[in-house]
């Protein structure tokens, strides 16, 4: 299934100037969906920060240890519903997940409902209600294709201007109201949602009412880039995981001369490798036809690593590991198939020397640099 990607924009703001904002938001992006949790906290400035903050992090913990979507749901809202005062830390919140083929659920617990953006029209999203112990909560069910977006809100945003500029604030109307003005191809969701929290910062003035958040999630098809490192263990699972490679959606990138060799002879093409002295310094590029990049294997990713972050040095260093880099930081999504066969050569002390790491040690390093990227990675052994 191709990989569905959200792309998240957040706008926040205080109450007061420099005071933490009492709502929270969390963005977890895993290879099969994209989770989103929007909390606002009883009151305002530190106490309200601290009562989102743990919203969320009891929320993600329950989906982290395996309760479904509504499992976690209704057991926060549970703690919610006796905790409906200004002496416990409450917070309303809202839970969205989006599956890679755009299914997507919303689960909110007394807070505004969401609105969708298409290039048809701005559209609060219906919802059925939940029976809940105390307060009101629903459920929501739609699909989000590539090019909508959703935009999820706390009560600052649709209650702005309220008791001033306007008597029953802004509302979810309006916002559907400015938003109808975007709607067409090719969205500017950015835009969009700047002139939404402009419109709220200025029906409330000079004195913010509350808290204001405004999380943007809009869909498009992910930018996945494939790489294969090492022949497999098994010499018998050479074919399966070419074949599972090559099948891949996205960029292919080979890091490894011997795995090179293994990809050209399974599919039946010609290796050439670039003509010109190679060093430990600058190893060679290969060229095989239907991949995007070809490359020495352990070296070029030790320095992938080293250089993946080093915007100045990528925009004037041509060599294979530049390349890679600037191939990883375009991506969305990033599966390493990492092949287990033994390389005796990767254990030499000349590599030791120089700070070159075998297969199983660079990949998952380099795995959690593009992780703190904001990458989503996967790393399979075989």
């Amino acid at each position: 299934m191709p990989y569905f990607h959200i792309d998240t924009q957040p706008f926040q703001a205080s109450k007061r100037a420099g005071e933490p904002c009492g709502d929270a938001f969390l963005v977890k992006r895993g290879i099969y969906h994209t989770t989103i949790i929007l909390a606002d906290g009883i009151g305002s400035g530190i106490k309200a920060h601290i009562a989102s903050q743990m919203n969320i992090s009891r929320l993600a913990q329950l989906l982290e240890g395996g309760s479904t979507l509504r499992e976690a749901f209704f057991n926060v809202v549970g703690t919610m519903s006796k905790w409906r005062d200004h002496s416990m830390p409450f917070a309303a919140f809202l839970v969205m997940r989006i599956l890679n083929d755009g299914t997507a659920t919303i689960l909110n617990y007394e807070m505004p409902p969401s609105v969708l953006l298409n290039v048809h029209e701005a559209a609060v999203i219906p919802g059925h209600p939940l029976v809940v112990p105390a307060g009101v909560a629903s459920e929501s069910h739609f699909h989000l294709h590539a090019g909508e977006g959703v935009f999820l809100m706390s009560d600052g945003i649709v209650q702005a201007g309220l008791g001033k500029s306007l008597a029953s604030g802004w509302g979810v109307a309006g916002v559907e109201d400015l938003l109808s003005s975007f709607t067409g191809q090719n969205i500017d969701y950015k835009k969009a949602g700047e002139d939404v929290f402009q419109q709220a910062l200025h029906y409330d003035g000079a004195v913010s009412g509350d808290d204001k958040t405004l999380l943007i999630a809009h869909g498009r098809k992910g930018l996945v880039v494939d790489v294969l490192t090492g022949p497999p263990k098994d010499k018998a699972d050479d074919s399966a995981a070419v074949d599972a490679f090559l099948a891949g959606e996205g960029c292919r990138v080979v890091c490894g001369s011997t795995t090179a060799d293994v990809v050209a002879r399974h599919a039946g093409v010609n290796l050439e490798v670039e003509q010109r002295p190679a060093s430990y310094s600058t190893p060679p590029r290969y060229f095989m036809q239907g991949l995007d990049l070809v490359t020495e294997g352990v070296i070029t990713l030790t320095q992938t690593y080293n250089l993946i972050e080093e915007a100045d040095v990528l925009s004037k260093d041509r060599s294979p590991a530049a390349d890679l880099a600037v191939i990883l930081q375009s991506a969305d999504f990033i599966r390493f198939t990492v092949g287990c066969a033994s390389n005796p050569a990767n254990a030499d002390i000349v590599y030791r020397k120089q700070g070159i790491l075998p297969r199983d040690k660079i990949v998952p390093l380099l795995a959690a640099k593009l992780e703190r990227m904001g990458k989503l990675v996967d790393v399979r052994f075989v």
